[in-house]
């Protein structure tokens, strides 16, 4: 095994080691141990290992998934270009915020689908930066593929295939539950948070790439939408405590255009037609808006 890889594992298990504590058995539900061969293992024998890349997949069984590996290579790319930066810088702003007035000295993050990693890793630098310093980042994510990326990436975090239906952690590990762009499960997010803790998800807002909306579903009741439905069902769990908006606008060079449009979901079902009509439209830019929800238990 190249020294590189050797050396992923061993900062990935040392983690794990200081922080077994969170784990719990996806099967059973039962405490897990850290083992020699680089692997966690419950008192029922269920095995998990720690892959070369640094992460570990705690899923008995992979399911399909849309997000691939070159959905997760443009999202990369628009990540560094600086698309979500005022969305992350939020974010950072609001746990910060929230810490400092519970007096909070450290802090655990949960990104629960956290895909590629880049979220989370610029949010921790920012809390780093603002003075919240003894942080533990951990992502989980269905996809194999999203989690690769983040392990190879961003090291000095835990990074898990996981699903967020029965997540592996024992109950009451998290300050923080961040649910970006990303389906939710209530239940276990409230489950997972410390007493104190809060959830911050982030829900795209009816405008949200409106330019793309108005190529593929113009005049449909797609074009816009409303979170209506979903600030209702996140209300029905958790008390809202802070809701905020983000509006921006994107300038977008041409092969960000092309990146964006392999990102997001909202191309799925396109046809080549408007796929071509969408690249042939030589969008300047794109108007991003998020609706963010900050909830207690």
């Amino acid at each position: 095994m190249p020294n590189n890889e050797m050396r992923k594992i061993e900062v990935a298990k040392a983690l794990i080691m200081r922080n077994k504590e969170l784990f719990r058995c996806p099967v059973c539900e039962k405490e897990m141990v850290v083992t020699r061969t680089n692997s966690l293992l419950c008192r029922d024998g269920h095995n998990f290992d720690l892959a070369k890349q640094g992460h570990i997949n705690l899923l008995m069984k992979q399911g399909k998934s849309e997000y691939d590996k070159k959905l997760f290579a443009a999202r990369k790319v628009i990540s560094d270009s600086g698309f979500f930066d005022p969305m992350r810088h939020k974010i950072s702003t609001l746990i910060f915020e929230i810490g400092t007035e519970q007096g909070w000295t450290t802090a655990s993050l949960l990104d629960a689908g956290c895909g590629e990693g880049s979220h989370l890793a610029q949010i921790m630098i920012d809390l780093d930066e603002k003075g919240l310093n003894d942080l533990l980042g951990v992502g989980i994510d269905l996809s194999k593929e999203g989690i690769r990326l983040a392990a190879r990436d961003y090291q000095n975090m835990i990074w898990c295939v996981a699903d967020l239906t029965k997540l592996p952690f024992q109950d009451g590990q998290f300050d923080v539950v961040l649910n970006i762009l990303s389906p939710a499960n209530y239940g276990e997010f409230k489950r997972v948070l410390k007493d104190r803790g809060i959830l911050i998800k982030v829900i795209p807002a009816s405008n949200y790439l409106i330019e793309l909306r108005e190529i593929l579903y113009k005049g449909t009741d797609k074009e816009l939408y409303t979170n209506d439905s979903v600030i209702k069902l996140f209300g029905g769990s958790f008390r809202l405590i802070r809701q905020e908006q983000i509006r921006y606008k994107v300038l977008l060079k041409e092969e960000n255009l092309e990146h964006l449009v392999k990102m997001t979901p909202l191309t799925w079902n396109a046809s080549h037609q408007q796929i071509e009509e969408i690249i042939k439209a030589g969008l300047q830019s794109i108007t991003v808006a998020f609706d963010v929800l900050v909830g207690s238990k």
